[in-house]
């Protein structure tokens, strides 16, 4: 017997096994109902169950069976080490699917779409005499569509073609490879998908700890109308970021492997258990927002009683692994220039995430305010710059300190590519938004503050890049060096729209953005 026809043969016995009794349970209980109804009067004293979008209980059940099945076919494929068998059983049938919709779907319609638009352009009385999509799909007058201007709609255009792009390259990784899709090698077997996915976009979610236990812990409650922003920029950072990790590993599917198999003297280990585990404490952090908007009370009063544990037990855990991060680079000393490789690596990363976190708060609060309309929290965000103005100048003394006592100081002043990107990591990325958050008169100008925010952002990032790829000694001594492919760059950038679209729409329909203090029993 094949290896692919056993494999169908264990799957359908497994389904057959979740199935039958499902089946047998639920129709055991519907019979059961059917039969009581007309003898017992119990109908109008039972709560009406209101189902989801309206569907009939036949067709939740049947999608609760469907998900179910699912995951219960990937879970033993999982654990009886057969999910390779399983992904390339459905490997065909996903690429045609997506060459389908590339080659046919995708052409019909646009086409659809400029014919509409050359129609209007060339017969507008035509155009206003048709009936509206929405009378024509009375589903869609349920749906207010937004209106959206000719560059949205470029926008929205530009977004769909790099997402399309972005799930054939997702096909072509998952299911053929690193090597089919990137140009990682032995000598660089980590990326810009570390370097700058998850390395970075770890380090850029650190305003969620900070502004969290700057308003919860320390009880500085005038930064409330920001803590919640900062949360959702940080959750979606770590939802991101696992994604990054995923598309990084050789064999993704074995991701949770650390769940099951402990090995406590890994710094990965201790950083995959710290991600998934402050993940889910951003996820209950964020949780107040959707019970607010569907006003449900009591998960509401219980998840205010435990914020300040949450928030206390999120800061342990953001400490702990945003310093591992940097003990993940302290195997390779010969490998990066002593300009950025130091055993004090894990202190640096915690102090230059506090610092990020400030400034991507600041970041992050301007560009929102601009895009949705609303005034920007200039006094806050002039707080934020003051502190982290300190914190920079705390870091860069630390810095310069360590540099000088590890003899590292002439590697700076060598002249060549290395000491070029160091002095302008240093100098733009540090010095210069210390400097203008430093003094009164240019901290009191909002443009100033969305400078030394974007700077702070983009110097940490550099020295992220620096540590992981740049600073490598094989850039300057003729060795291999790493470039990253197109299709690294497409998913890295399509996971920042990602993060971007799904920040606008939460922040459009939750409520992100609120004005003064918490309730005093929060």
């Amino acid at each position: 017997m094949s290896p692919t026809l056993e494999f169908l043969l264990i799957a359908f016995q497994f389904v057959a096994r979740l199935v039958v009794p499902f089946v047998l349970f639920f129709g055991v209980l519907y019979l059961g109902k059917r039969w009581l109804e007309p003898r017992i009067e119990i109908a109008s004293r039972l709560p009406k169950i209101k189902m989801p979008f309206n569907l009939h209980p036949v067709i939740v059940a049947g999608v609760c069976l469907v998900a179910i099945t699912i995951i219960g076919v990937v879970g033993y494929t999982l654990a009886t080490n057969q999910f390779v068998d399983l992904m390339i059983l459905f490997r065909d049938a996903v690429v045609l699917a997506y060459m389908f919709f590339l080659r046919i779907v995708a052409p019909l319609v646009g086409l659809f779409l400029a014919g509409l638009w050359l129609e209007r352009k060339l017969n507008p009385d035509a155009a206003r005499t048709r009936r509206s999509l929405a009378e024509r799909l009375p589903v869609l007058q349920r749906i207010k569509l937004p209106q959206v201007s000719t560059r949205g709609l470029a926008a929205i255009f530009c977004i769909a073609l790099l997402w399309i792009t972005a799930i054939g390259i997702a096909i072509s990784r998952f299911f053929f490879g690193l090597g089919y899709t990137t140009n990682l090698t032995d000598e660089y077997p980590w990326g810009i998908w570390i370097g700058f996915d998850v390395v970075s976009g770890v380090a850029l979610a650190a305003g969620g700890f900070v502004l969290a236990g700057t308003v919860h812990v320390f009880n500085i409650k005038k930064y409330h109308p920001i803590v919640r922003p900062a949360i959702l920029t940080a959750l979606l950072g770590y939802l991101l970021v696992i994604v990054g990790l995923l598309f990084d590993l050789g064999r993704w599917y074995n991701v949770w492997h650390p769940i099951f198999m402990w090995n406590i003297h890994s710094p990965m280990f201790e950083v995959a258990w710290c991600v998934m585990l402050y993940t889910t404490v951003l996820l209950l952090e964020f949780s107040p927002i959707i019970f607010e908007k569907f006003n449900l009370q009591w998960p509401l009063k219980v998840m205010r009683a435990i914020t300040i544990p949450l928030v206390i037990l999120g800061m342990c855990l953001s400490t702990l692994h945003q310093s591992s991060l940097g003990s993940l680079f302290l195997i390779a000393p010969e490998k990066i220039n002593p300009l950025w490789y130091t055993p004090l690596l894990p202190v640096f990363f915690f102090i230059s995430a506090v610092i990020v976190g400030l400034g991507m708060t600041i970041l992050e609060s301007n560009l929102s305010a601009r895009a949705l309309g609303r005034e920007i929290e200039s006094d806050l965000l002039v707080g934020l710059g003051r502190v982290a103005s300190w914190v920079i100048a705390f870091y860069l003394a630390f810095r310069a300190y360590d540099i000088v006592s590890r003899g590292a100081l002439g590697y700076a002043f060598q002249p060549g590519f290395h000491a070029t990107i160091f002095w302008a990591e240093i100098m733009l990325g540090f010095v210069t938004p210390m400097v203008l958050m430093a003094f009164k008169q240019l901290r009191a100008k909002p443009g100033i503050v969305f400078l030394s925010g974007g700077l702070i952002v983009g110097g940490v990032v550099f020295n992220r890049l620096n540590t992981a790829l740049l600073g490598w000694w094989s850039y300057v001594n003729g060795g291999p060096i790493y470039v990253p492919s197109m299709n690294e760059l497409v998913v890295t950038i399509s996971l920042v729209s990602v993060g971007v679209v799904v920040f606008g729409l939460a922040a459009k329909f939750l409520p992100v953005f609120v004005h003064g203090e918490e309730p005093a029993h929060a």
